[in-house]
């Protein structure tokens, strides 16, 4: 049975990733069919959104807003920034932003334990670590929050803590000696970092404990200011945003077949050079090849891939040709049929000589030297 080629096992390997990228983005079309809205996000009635924080703060006075642009700017009206479990996406020039308008007075809260709010807090220097189990409730420290006053434990369910070597902060809710909701302030404005996010959600506002929390970090907001759930770092983006030639690839249709035909081309590309072997270098000085050369190449090429019973096939071939040429014998006859036809014709013909070699000239797995000797016996008999 014939092994595949190099070639037939490329095109298998291809065929499967071919139908691999098909089943991965039947998967990722149905999810998209189906999104699921970010942790903490501003229109999610999930329990792990954020929905209910923002109809409660518009209940109480509080005047908010998640309007985004095609860029990331932040409302003039804005007196705090709401930045819940964001994505891990913010560039250094929207930091920028974000630094200047804490300086000029804005109160930024930054709350959450995942990815995102990790590389978030160290923006500030902070670090976030985790607990082995998490902790229902924390300790509230001094100086204590009074608007309105926390008179029971804050059921944060917390996993995480902050780490910092900084000193300019005040720990307001802590696990045992390690802090958990602090704030420092920056230029004219304050920043407040929480590792606890389930007081801001649906599920965590229904807790005693959890809303007079919540209402002391928006408190020192006036109420004619703007509370704004930054929903540009949940990936709330225009639609026009979306129109450079990077997002039109990786957010179309039309860019993922153009990427897949792209991806399958590569593939076959290095596929068919596979059947290259190594380069070899360019001899220092090219001189001029005798015409004998390439012969003896040639042969030791023939030498070197093991041809010695495709040649010797040749040597029985032509011999039996050339011998029944002058009588007209067909070189299809068995040997036995065609030595003795031959051997009628003439006479002087050493049959069995004759019947050995061509038995010889048959004989698989000949050595190298084996086959120099037959040839040159049949080289005898072709000359004589």
């Amino acid at each position: 049975m014939k092994r595949p080629s190099r070639e037939t096992w490329w095109g298998i390997g291809i065929g499967v990733a071919l139908v691999l990228l098909t089943i991965a983005a039947g998967i990722q079309s149905a999810r998209a069919q189906q999104p699921s809205a970010p942790t903490l996000a501003a229109d999610s009635s999930q329990p792990d959104g954020a929905r209910a924080l923002w109809l409660w703060l518009q209940a109480l006075g509080y005047t908010t807003s998640s309007e985004t642009l095609s860029v990331f700017a932040l409302p003039e009206q804005a007196s705090v920034v709401l930045m819940l479990e964001p994505y891990p996406t913010i560039t250094t020039e929207e930091w920028e932003r974000l630094d200047a308008w804490i300086d000029d007075g804005g109160t930024l809260v930054l709350a959450g334990d995942q990815w995102g709010s990790v590389l978030a807090s160290r923006h500030f220097e902070f670090h976030i670590a985790y607990l082995l189990t998490a902790v229902p409730t924390l300790t509230v420290q001094s100086p204590l929050w009074l608007s309105p006053p926390v008179t029971v434990p804050v059921s944060a369910n917390t996993r995480a803590y902050l780490e910092t070597k900084r000193s300019d902060y005040v720990s307001h809710l802590a696990v045992g000696n390690q802090p958990v909701v602090v704030s420092f302030t920056q230029g004219q404005g304050r920043v407040i970092l929480s590792a606890a996010p389930f007081p801001f959600t649906n599920a965590g506002l229904k807790v005693a404990g959890n809303p007079e929390f919540v209402l002391n970090v928006v408190a020192p907001v006036l109420r004619d200011g703007l509370v704004w759930f930054n929903e540009w770092h949940h990936g709330q983006r225009p639609a026009a945003d979306a129109i450079g030639p990077g997002e039109w690839l990786r957010g179309t249709p039309t860019g993922h077949a153009l990427l897949y035909v792209v991806g399958v081309l590569y593939l076959a590309l290095i596929a068919r050079g596979q059947l290259f072997g190594r380069p070899v270098p360019l001899p220092n000085h090219v001189s001029r090849r005798a015409p004998l050369e390439h012969i003896t190449a040639i042969a030791n090429l023939r030498r070197q891939a093991g041809h010695r019973t495709a040649e010797l096939r040749y040597y029985y071939d032509n011999l039996k040709r050339q011998l029944g040429r002058r009588y007209h014998l067909s070189p299809d006859l068995p040997d036995n049929a065609y030595v003795e036809q031959l051997a009628a014709y003439d006479p002087n013909l050493d049959a069995q000589a004759l019947l050995n070699l061509l038995s010889e000239l048959r004989r698989p797995g000949v050595s190298e030297s084996d086959m120099v000797r037959l040839a040159n016996e049949a080289s005898k008999w072709l000359k004589e």
